[in-house]
Parts: structure tokens; sequence; C-alpha cells
């Protein structure tokens, strides 16, 4: 089976369409989606329906989706912990929501479970930690009940996996620097798998990234792909968004 894996839209419809096309061409035969459709962005009701067209196996909540529920909700935007930025965008964003939006982010859970993997939009330790570094991955693996842990959150594509043998622990950390990655998970590894963002890239390369996994040959399989810059960063300006929002596009940070 092949494994669509997308996380981090934040709102950038655009990139979530060329994600699906070239996903579509290459074939999957379902898809698991790891949080944060909205945020950022001025498509959300644009990708709230790429997402129910998607019919993901699971979705889960990402940081802003919940965010969004929580200033809907009447809670205090402090008590969420983002950065003003964020909650800027997020109270901008909220008045535009369509309510079948709202309807599909109150559908998000948690933390998804697949044969052999889980799934989180953050980590295991605690949902919206950013498993960016070894350590990280080392401090998650006692919570993950599974051998693998799809993770978005970091805006990153990576690898980390564990192989144990002969007392020993012995750590792999695998970054997905071209257009194209693949890493094999080896036999009795244990690993997170990070797809990096559709919408936002933050490695310095401004293609939307995603990846298919395939539970058979157990390979991870990191794409990127190019989409219409210039058409988000124009809707970004006309609909009054923080200017750094287009800017960081192109710098893919």
């Amino acid at each position: 089976m092949r494994l669509l894996v997308v996380s981090d839209v934040h709102a950038n419809a655009p990139a979530f369409e060329a994600v699906l096309r070239d996903a579509r061409r290459r074939g999957f035969d379902q898809a698991l989606f790891l949080g944060d459709l909205v945020g950022y962005y001025p498509f959300p009701n644009e990708c709230a329906a790429l997402l129910r067209e998607l019919a993901p196996v699971h979705g889960l909540l990402g940081n802003h989706d919940a965010l969004m529920l929580a200033l809907c909700d009447g809670e205090q935007a402090l008590d969420q912990r983002e950065d003003s930025l964020v909650v800027e965008v997020i109270a901008r964003q909220l008045p535009t929501l369509e309510p079948d939006t709202l309807a599909l982010l109150r559908e998000l859970r948690d933390e998804a479970e697949g044969e052999g993997w889980q799934a989180r939009h953050g980590a295991f330790r605690s949902r919206f930690e950013y498993l960016t570094t070894l350590a990280n991955a080392q401090g998650n693996l006692p919570y993950l009940r599974a051998d693998l842990g799809f993770v978005g959150h970091t805006h990153v594509p990576k690898v980390f996996a564990s192989v144990a043998g002969d007392g020993q622990e012995l750590w792999r950390t695998v970054a997905f620097r071209r257009p194209e990655g693949q890493y094999r998970v080896p036999p009795r590894a244990r690993a997170f798998l990070n797809p990096g963002a559709v919408g936002q890239p933050r490695d310095g390369i401004p293609e939307a990234s995603y990846a298919l996994y395939d539970t058979q040959r157990q390979t991870f399989h990191v794409l990127r792909v190019a989409y219409d810059l210039g058409q988000v960063q124009r809707a970004v300006a006309s609909e009054g968004y923080p200017a750094s929002l287009g800017v960081r596009l192109t710098l893919g940070r």
C-alpha cells in the first residue's frame, strides 16, 4: 500500500493543488493529513475543500487549527502559547471561514494509528513539541507505541531512525535536500518520519514538500513540487496579510 502523507498546508491552496496533482499522477491508496490546514495564507476555505475531496483516512489537528477553534470558541489566544504573528493571522482568518471549513476543523483529531504506525502533528511526548533534533527524537521514542511515527509541525522533511542491536541503540538522521529523496526503513528499526510542509517550507527550498510511504517496501519517498508562488504573494498583499509571509515563501524559510 502507498500512503500519501501531507502536513502543514497553512491555507496555501496553490501549493496544495500542486501536491495533490503530483501525488495522483504517481498514485497512492490512502492519505494521511498531519495537521495545520489553516493559518499564514489566504485560502483556508479552498484548502478545506481540497482536503474533503482527498478524504484522508485520518486527519490530525495542528496547533494553528487548535488556535483557530480556541478563538472561535471564545478562548484567550494567550493561553495557546503562539507568537503574535500567528495569532494576528488566525484572528484575521477566522471571520472568513465558511461553516463547512469550521466543521472540518472540528473533525480533526490529536492522534491516529495504522498498521505499524502512529501519527501526531508535533510529537508523542507532547502533541505540539517540535521534533527537530536527535535529542528530541531520543526523548520521544519511549512514547512511540508503534515502530513508525509520522509527524509534521517543523516544516522540514526529515527522518530520525533508531536500530537496537548488541546492547546498543544506533541512530541515523536523514535530511532531504533534493527534488526527490528516499529512505528505506531498516528491519527492526523504529523511526520518526516527517514529510515537510506543503504550504510553507522552512529548509531553504521553496517548493512544496510531501511524502509517499510504501508499506511493503518500507520506503519513505519525499518529493518537492513547484507551484505559483506569485499567486500566493499577490493574495497576501491584496488581503492585507503581513508582508513577511509572502517574502518567506521565496526564501523557503
